[in-house]
């Protein structure tokens, strides 16, 4: 069974995806942050991760660019909603959403979703990646 680990500090996100996952035939493990995240990835080991960007404390770009490096067969999910998403105005210190799925792209993330996303979308694309694993 695929192993899937999901980490976002939002419960209602935490839920809804972990329902979404099981219903699907996914072994499912939650984490409310980044640190904790990495430390069932370390303990239960998983196939794929899915994290989102904006965390306190680890944020996803962090928390992926770790997985990358002390587990290179692990594929990552890395999705993000917030950030200055909407053209609210200029906000000249406010990172965008797509600057941050870049980063988390540029650290080893092997896609990038901005939220809302389409759940059949999040579940082909969780099963393409994991269905190439070695």
């Amino acid at each position: 069974m695929t192993r899937v680990i999901i980490i976002d500090d939002e419960e209602d996100i935490r839920v809804v995806l972990e329902e979404i996952f099981a219903r699907a035939g996914f072994d499912v493990a939650v984490a409310s942050n980044g640190a904790d995240g990495l430390n069932l990835l370390r303990e239960q080991g998983a196939d794929l991760v899915i994290t989102d960007i904006i965390m306190p404390g680890r944020d996803g770009v962090e928390t992926a660019y770790d997985i990358r490096t002390e587990f290179p067969n692990t594929k990552i999910i890395v999705m993000s909603g917030g950030g200055n998403a909407a053209s609210s105005g200029y906000e000249p210190t406010a990172i965008t959403t797509s600057a941050y799925l870049a980063s988390a792209a540029a650290v080893g993330a092997d896609l990038t979703l901005t939220k809302p996303f389409d759940r059949d979308e999040l579940l082909k694309a969780a099963k393409e990646l994991t269905s190439k694993q070695d």
